[in-house]
């Protein structure tokens, strides 16, 4: 198979050549060197033109030619780069000559027709790659190939962003988060005016990269030229949070509140934002509990300065948990106001009954996680009955979910489990049923 590519090569170059008429000798016999597949005396007929007069825009178009016909020879798109570049070169050199012409000669629009032909070439090999199955098993290394089309055709036209688009994609196939985010970065340079959906991928890949600063920076920035787009309030949020900021991220969505307080969208971005934070509160604690269990083993066995020490850390871990526990219930009321607002606002949104009833079955899950980890039995029972009131609150706005939407399965799974910790046999079987479990 691979020594049938130069011969049907050849037949596209006639394709193309037949349809470009001219008088000028040199093309005519550069045509008849690319015809036949000698690259090397086609390249050393223009090379001679070109010494002979360095302002031979034609010579210079035509070896930009022959190099970048003389590329795709290759199979290999990691072996074409080279070619590309010094075609690149020859392509600039040409149109900075036609340039200063007082008449545009018609080699100008050819010229850009021929670059745009090539880079689909690379550019569509790349897609099809990614988004062909069958070619994506055939080929080895699929992603890094696909690269190595995306970067041949980035250097043959430069200013195509889209060229960095998908490449910016390729890489975040192969989790190269910092290829991913300097790819793309440099197609939204190249952009006149990035839409909404580029910066929301690259606020998003920059999150991924932890690289906070500029995901705001960008968020803000889309929040200007995008104030209807309410995901880029949220996608700030992410970054203040994400960056440690958990203030900023509160202040930002509680003034957009008060500027439009009716506004649910808002208010739902506030709750889940802060839930956000209790979630990860919560799981802190888990930890912590988990590694008071732990030291609470080792202690066992301890004495004397080794008792001291451990029983320190436990002091040290017990006063931690305490800490993010009660900055947990005090979040936990914020999230739960902002959501009963949504819901104030929008009685049939599925979503933020939805989240309620998971905000109260989690807030119900801590609070079982302190029954048990607790020596007080007073305490312990007014852990388990405040859980139990949660899971009942959860009851409400899940069955107000079930009731919006009854297909969802996800509706009643969390129902089948609230119905099961509270012993609603009958209630937990329809459940089960109903969830298709």
């Amino acid at each position: 198979m691979k020594s049938l590519k130069p011969l049907l090569l050849i037949f596209l170059f006639a394709g193309f050549l037949w349809g470009c008429e001219t008088t000028d000798p040199l093309v005519n016999d550069v045509q008849v060197q690319l015809l036949t597949g000698n690259y090397d005396e086609a390249l050393q007929l223009v090379d001679d033109a070109i010494a002979e007069d360095e302002n031979n825009y034609i010579a210079h178009y035509y070896k930009g030619y022959v190099l970048s016909a003389q590329a795709e020879t290759y199979e290999d798109p990691r072996d074409r780069k080279q070619y590309y570049e010094r075609a690149r070169a020859s392509y600039d050199r040409a149109k900075e000559i036609m340039q200063t012409l007082e008449e545009e000669p018609d080699e100008y629009q050819e010229l850009e027709d021929t670059v745009t032909a090539f880079w689909a070439d690379e550019f569509n090999a790349g897609v099809n790659i990614l988004n062909d199955d069958s070619i994506r098993a055939a080929t080895p290394e699929p992603n890094f190939t696909a690269i190595a089309h995306f970067e041949n055709a980035a250097v043959i036209q430069p200013d195509s962003a889209l060229s960095y688009q998908v490449m910016s994609s390729a890489y975040f196939n192969e989790n190269d988060m910092e290829n991913a985010v300097r790819s793309y970065e440099t197609a939204m340079d190249l952009l006149d005016r990035p839409v909404a959906d580029d910066y929301e991928y690259m606020v998003g890949i920059l999150l991924v990269n932890e690289n906070f600063d500029r995901a705001i920076a960008y968020a803000e920035e889309a929040m200007e030229m995008y104030p209807d787009e309410n995901i880029f309030i949220q996608l700030l949020a992410d970054a203040y949070l994400q960056s440690g900021q958990r203030d900023q991220a509160i202040q930002l969505v509680e003034g957009l509140i008060a500027d439009d307080p009716d506004n649910p969208q808002y208010r739902r971005v506030l709750g889940t934002q802060i839930y956000q934070i209790v979630s990860e509160l919560n799981d802190e604690v888990s930890d912590h509990y988990e590694e008071i269990f732990e030291l609470r083993q080792e202690l066992r066995n301890a004495s004397g300065a080794e008792q001291d020490r451990i029983e320190n850390q436990i002091s040290e871990l017990q006063s931690e948990i305490d800490r993010k526990e009660a900055d947990a219930d005090e979040l936990v009321q914020i999230a739960i106001r902002e959501m009963k607002q949504v819901i104030e606002l929008e009685p049939n949104d599925e979503s933020a009954n939805f989240i309620l009833g998971i905000i109260f079955q989690n807030r119900a899950a801590s609070l079982f996680e302190r029954r048990n980890n607790t020596d007080d039995n007073e305490e312990a029972q007014d852990y388990d009955e405040r859980a139990r009131e949660n899971l009942e609150e959860s009851l409400v706005y899940y069955e107000r979910a079930a009731e919006i939407n009854p297909d969802n399965p996800e509706n009643w799974q969390s129902l089948f489990q609230v119905y099961t910790i509270l012993g609603m046999e009958e209630k937990a079987e329809e459940a089960m049923e109903k969830a298709g479990m």
